[in-house]
């Protein structure tokens, strides 16, 4: 009976291990597991969620910023119905400078697929004649009417006989939305 009591003595602290391990540890090491699963989804959860917001915040500051430039290309522009009192406002601009103009007329470029189809690049093709000063302030003043784009082409020319007063040909472009 010694020999079994030595082995219930012995034994008797192996198998309660065995069933602490059992009964305890490994259902709370499975416990653990499944909450440090749960805790990494959340964390790519919250990741990916944190990713959605910046892109969204994003989009929203280059919508406004998309807004903002708009308005000021808005205000900025011409409408093309209103682009005959424009031409006008362009020959009042050359009187008081001191600008004859010889020549002037509108010139629709061809649509480009690349734009948007309701903004339309009118230009003037204007043949002027007066001084080199003169030429260069009016020039000037186009360049900061409202539409104003690009000077496309210029040549000056004079003759000997009306040396002060130089002959000028330009073709101003403009930028216009055009009403469907």
């Amino acid at each position: 009976m010694r020999f079994k009591i030595i082995y219930l003595w012995f034994g008797l602290p192996f198998i309660i291990g065995i069933l602490w391990f059992l009964a305890f540890y490994v259902p709370l090491s499975s416990f653990i597991v499944k909450q440090r699963a749960e805790l990494e989804s959340a964390k790519r959860t919250r990741e990916t969620m944190g990713n959605a917001v910046r892109d969204i915040l994003e989009v929203r500051k280059r919508d406004a910023q998309a807004r903002v430039s708009l308005d000021d290309i808005s205000k900025n522009m011409l409408m093309y119905d209103q682009f005959p009192s424009f031409m006008k406002s362009v020959t009042e601009i050359g009187k008081r400078e001191g600008i004859v103009l010889d020549s002037l007329s509108c010139i629709v470029f061809p649509h480009d697929s690349q734009k948007i189809p309701s903004l339309i690049t009118p230009a003037l093709d204007m043949g002027l004649k007066g001084r080199f000063f003169d030429i260069a302030k009016f020039l000037e003043k186009v360049e900061k009417q409202k539409g104003f784009n690009r000077i496309v082409d210029g040549k000056v020319s004079y003759t000997d006989k009306e040396y002060p007063v130089l002959a000028g040909k330009f073709l101003v472009e403009f930028r216009a939305w055009k009403r469907y």
